[in-house]
Formats: structure tokens, C-alpha cells, sequence
């Protein structure tokens, strides 16, 4: 174990050029790279379901596969899973943890610490012998927030305290990607709330495709329909792919999108979820991310029961 201070050169806010900086002396077993510097923050529930947990381990294979650390805090569930799969990968990983860096928890993970520390780095800013406080775990939060460039919220209930990460790395200008769910799924409630809350933010995205965390992914809010109307109204002069002609909408999409908004259109009256997947071929994996992307839009309107009907502004 090695304490360093806030001002030494081995330092994260210096090493990594963090900003904000953490500005706290830290323990850490382990090494930290300059190319930690581009580390995923990959966020979620303490209890996933299984789809969650391999969206977590995709998440994490990706942001191996691009080069990039994957960040997390260790918690039971999410964290755990992506730093297990960063490890399987190959990759390297960083565990920021809630308690004293020789206080493992949960306890199952004492194992876990030790292969992160000769792949990456294991890091407390409390006390040795701290042990897990509630109180201590937003402000492990924070860290993480600090320590990556894109954040990934993978599955979160409507209370979990991912959403503070969440929500601090977009205050702090990260690039925060939220995973989609089934519509009306409880797991899921936090992911689709936060998305609601903070539409408008520039550095908000639906993760549609994992490809997405290599930052090789072009425009990265256009084609989620994320972007405040001064926004889209730039983007629109540049593509030309939505326009409004009197009081209709005139709607030009392209791949899955067309798919399924022309189902939607050709069934006025509504149409259900699991209607649309036969119907269109797609996933009932991926086919909420269309859905949502549409309803964000405008161009689709959500009825109760997963019911989807073209909005009046298309009619």
C-alpha cells in the first residue's frame, strides 16, 4: 500500500490530468497508467438482473477492446461484473472503494481486489480500517465520477445510488451512455427517469450499440433525439432528415428507425410492444432504444400498457 499525496506526480488528478481534481491525499495497491486517463466508468445496480449483468460484461469487453480502463467501485452486482469481465478480457481496471483500502467490500470480493491490483489499481480516499458507511458511498461516487472520461449506467432501479455517479459525471462534462431496457421494467426506472431528467444535455446518449464506447461513433447525440431545439435545429440544417411543414412533421428516418415507425404508422389506432417485435424483426432487446429514440423525438407517442401510436404532430 502507498500513500500519496494530492500533490505527488503518481498522483490520479496529476497522472491522469483529472478535471475536477479529486484533491485528497490517496491510498493505492496497484499502478496507475497515463492511459487510465481514458477510463469508462461502467454504473449500475447492486442487484442486476441477468440481462443487466451482460450488458455489464459487454460494456466492459468493449471498453477493453478499444484500449480504454474500465472504472468501477467494486460493489456487489454491476460493479463486480464489470470488473470480472475486464479482467477475463484482458484489460486492466480500476476498483474505487467506499471503505479503508484494507477493508474489502463486500467481503466475496477480497479475491476480486487482489487480481485488480496487478491489473490496474485498487484506490481508497478514507482511512485504512474505514469500514463500509452509508454516508461514504456517494462521496466514492464523486471519485469515480472524476476518474473516467464516459460513464456507462447499465441497469438502475428508481433510487440507486448509480445515479449519483451518473448524474456527477455529466456535471463534471463526461460523456455519460445510458443502457435501454424493457419499457416499464422496475430495474430499468432510474436508467429512463435519468434519460427523461437530463434530454437536453449534450453529453447524454442511449447506448445502442457497444461499438459506441470506442468514441469513434460520429455525431454523438443526433440520431438519439437528445438535443435541445436550438440543437436540433442546427443539426437539422446540416442533415435534413426531420423537417416541420405547417403544423405537420414531415419524418425521415433511416434503418431501424423506418422499420419501425412506418409499423407504427400503418396502425394509427395504437399498437403493442410485442406486436412491433414480430412485426419488425427486431429484438425485444434493442427494439426499447428505437422506441424510446422515436418517443423522444416526437414523432411517437407511449399510450399505458406499451402502446405505441404515431404522435398528431406525424398525423
Amino acid at each position: 500500500m502507498a500513500k500519496i499525496s494530492n500533490t505527488a506526480e503518481n498522483h490520479p488528478d496529476r497522472i491522469l490530468k483529472l478535471n475536477p481534481v479529486i484533491g485528497l491525499p490517496l491510498d493505492i495497491e496497484g499502478s496507475l497508467l497515463p492511459c487510465d486517463a481514458d477510463g469508462i466508468a461502467i454504473v449500475g445496480s447492486r442487484k442486476p438482473s441477468l440481462y443487466g449483468i451482460k450488458l455489464a460484461e459487454k460494456a466492459a469487453e468493449a471498453a477493453v477492446r478499444s484500449g480504454k480502463t474500465v472504472i468501477s467501485g467494486l460493489a456487489r452486482g454491476i460493479d463486480t461484473e464489470s470488473h470480472r469481465a475486464a479482467l477475463r478480457a484482458g484489460g486492466r481496471t480500476i476498483a474505487v472503494l467506499g471503505t479503508g483500502i484494507n477493508i474489502i467490500y463486500p467481503e466475496e470480493n477480497v479475491g476480486l481486489a487482489e487480481e485488480i491490483k496487478h491489473s490496474g489499481a485498487v484506490i481508497s480516499q478514507f482511512p485504512p480500517d474505514t469500514p463500509p458507511i452509508g454516508r461514504n458511498f456517494p462521496i466514492r461516487n464523486e471519485t469515480v465520477a472524476k476518474m473516467c472520461s464516459s460513464l456507462v449506467l447499465v441497469q438502475a432501479a428508481a433510487k440507486s445510488g448509480s445515479l449519483i455517479t451518473a448524474r456527477l459525471a455529466l456535471e463534471y462534462g463526461k460523456k455519460v451512455f445510458v443502457c435501454p431496457g424493457e419499457i416499464g421494467d422496475p430495474l430499468f426506472e432510474g436508467n429512463y427517469g435519468f434519460l427523461k431528467k437530463y434530454r437536453n444535455s449534450r453529453n447524454l446518449s442511449i447506448l445502442s450499440d457497444f461499438d459506441m464506447l470506442s468514441g469513434e461513433s460520429g455525431c454523438f447525440d443526433h440520431d438519439f433525439g437528445l438535443l435541445s431545439e436550438r440543437q436540433n435545429a442546427e443539426c437539422t440544417e446540416i442533415s435534413g432528415k426531420n423537417t416541420v411543414s405547417g403544423d405537420k412533421k414531415e419524418v425521415q428516418l433511416d434503418g431501424t428507425k423506418k422499420i419501425v415507425y412506418n409499423i407504427i404508422k400503418s396502425n394509427p389506432s395504437g399498437i403493442d410492444f410485442d406486436t412491433l417485435t414480430v412485426l419488425s424483426g427486431i429484438g425485444a432487446a434493442e427494439l426499447p432504444a428505437v422506441l424510446l429514440s422515436l418517443v423522444l423525438e416526437g414523432i411517437v407517442s407511449e399510450l399505458n400498457g406499451k402502446i405505441y401510436k404515431p404522435s398528431e404532430a406525424t398525423l
